[in-house]
């Protein structure tokens, strides 16, 4: 138990409880020896007073007449003859009624003595007093020689408790400790199966019940733990096989959609180039046609109002009624002419190049009134202009689809185009005032639609389309004045 506890620096319990025992023996020891001792001084004092006072009342007696006839020299005699030596009497006085002194008889000068007083009576009256003193020498060795004696019985007392105590201690706490303290010790290695044994006493044996509890919570706690730890290992184990088997599968769908992406990519690009040549295709068509329109078509119709002016003129001249159908023909031969050459510009313009596209959106809404009878009012930032002739057409031909379908499809009478550019961005703005998004021909609009998104997602923006509160749509879209990719 020594060599377990040797690395503590604390006190241990039976050293606590050997500590307390010393102190109250000590204590008890004390107590006892000082009790006895004045119960032994007050009793001796006690019969050494009566002594002196049995001794007073003899004297009396045999000394009353004398002591009333106040004659001292009977009384020395008396006493010389009776009381010459008295063992421990250090002094007799025989006094008056008032104290005054008759006899004195000293045998010894000692100072520590007990002296008791009595009065003497003659016929019921006080005559007088004797004192007589005793020695306390004979009292107090005696009382010291006690003392000694009681002192070694109680040390010797003392002695022996604490060795049978200590010994018993040892036997009930000391040993049963230290085996508790090697079983404790075994489990901790961990021996969960031993088992303490039971004890003498309740309390040990209450401590080896709960160890024995512990002990068996924790062979069976750590035999969970071992299942759990097992289990973990198997189920990481599977972990790591599916996510090998996902690894590779990963792999395998990454790759896989790597070259779907690459795929996607080159047929969006692919397609994207395919619709650039359509929109090329058809800018050139549209420009070959307004060409067309402008130098045979036009030209015709020029020539043929020129001719049909002669012929006005000629029946005029004659003054036949047929002259004024001959006019009213040539009116609506110069409005052919007219709308001709605005379609023709409408398909081919030719003032769409770089620091052009305000000026054709200007001639775009000034056309509106006299091709579909909608007034359309243009604005546009100071300064605003598109340095890319690629990204003007686009811009332009976004004007010029929406404009049409407000015109054509939505039946509005008055339309607000709108252009502003800040730096490399821009946002062309077109409002009108007709039926709002249910047209009347969807599926034209609509096709017109999806081209104006194309050419706005060409030029690097988008495009938004919402009806208006108060009636018509209004069509914005962004772009880049960047070089389309």
């Amino acid at each position: 138990m020594k060599s377990i506890l040797a690395t503590s620096t604390k006190r241990t319990i039976i050293r606590d409880l050997l500590a307390t025992l010393i102190l109250t023996l000590i204590f008890l020891g004390v107590s006892l020896g000082t009790a006895n001792y004045w119960v032994r001084r007050i009793s001796m004092e006690r019969e050494l007073g009566q002594r002196a006072t049995d001794l007073a009342h003899a004297l009396t007696e045999e000394m009353q007449e004398n002591i009333w006839t106040l004659n001292d020299s009977r009384l020395r005699d008396h006493f010389d003859l009776h009381y010459g030596e008295v063992s421990g009497v250090t002094c007799v006085r025989i006094l008056t009624a008032s104290n005054g002194p008759i006899f004195e008889k000293v045998f010894t000068d000692e100072e520590n003595t007990i002296t008791r007083r009595t009065p003497v009576l003659r016929d019921g009256a006080l005559v007088g007093y004797i004192d007589v003193s005793l020695s306390r020498q004979g009292m107090d060795a005696l009382l010291a020689t006690m003392t000694r004696a009681s002192s070694l019985m109680i040390l010797v007392a003392c002695l022996t408790i604490l060795l049978v105590t200590t010994a018993l201690m040892r036997r009930l706490m000391w040993s049963p400790m230290r085996d508790l303290v090697y079983e404790l010790r075994a489990i901790a290695r961990g021996d969960y199966g031993r088992k303490l044994p039971e004890a003498r006493n309740r309390e040990l044996d209450l401590i080896n019940q709960e160890v024995n509890s512990m002990s068996g919570q924790i062979a069976e706690r750590t035999d969970q733990l071992k299942r759990e730890i097992q289990e973990r290992q198997e189920a990481e184990a599977q972990l790591q096989k599916l996510k090998d088997r996902l690894e590779i599968q990963v792999n395998e769908r990454t790759l896989a959609l790597q070259h779907a992406y690459e795929e996607l990519n080159r047929e969006t690009r692919e397609r994207r180039h395919m619709q650039n040549e359509v929109l090329e295709i058809s800018r050139r068509e549209q420009q070959r046609i307004g060409r067309d329109l402008h130098d045979a078509l036009g030209q015709q119709l020029a020539g043929t109002s020129f001719l049909l002016g002669s012929l006005e003129k000629r029946l005029r001249d004659k003054a036949l009624p047929e002259s004024d159908l001959a006019a009213e023909i040539g009116g609506h031969l110069r409005d052919a002419v007219s709308k001709t050459r605005h379609i023709a510009y409408g398909l081919a313009p030719t003032d769409i190049t770089e620091e052009g596209l305000i000026d054709g959106l200007g001639n775009l809404a000034s056309n509106m009134q006299s091709l579909f009878n909608m007034e359309c009012a243009f604005a546009s930032t100071p300064g605003c202009h598109v340095s890319d002739p690629i990204v003007a057409m686009h811009v332009y031909r976004i004007a010029q689809e929406a404009l049409h379908n407000a015109a054509s499809h939505g039946d509005a009478k008055r339309a607000w185009l709108s252009l502003a550019v800040d730096g490399k961005r821009g946002v062309l703005t077109v409002r009108d005032d007709g039926t709002g998004m249910e047209r009347t021909e969807p599926s034209v609009g609509g096709m017109g639609i999806r081209i104006m998104q194309f050419r706005a997602d060409t030029i690097g923006g988008h495009l938004n389309m919402h009806a208006n509160e108060a009636g018509g749509v209004t069509i914005t879209a962004t772009f880049k004045d960047e070089r389309p990719v």
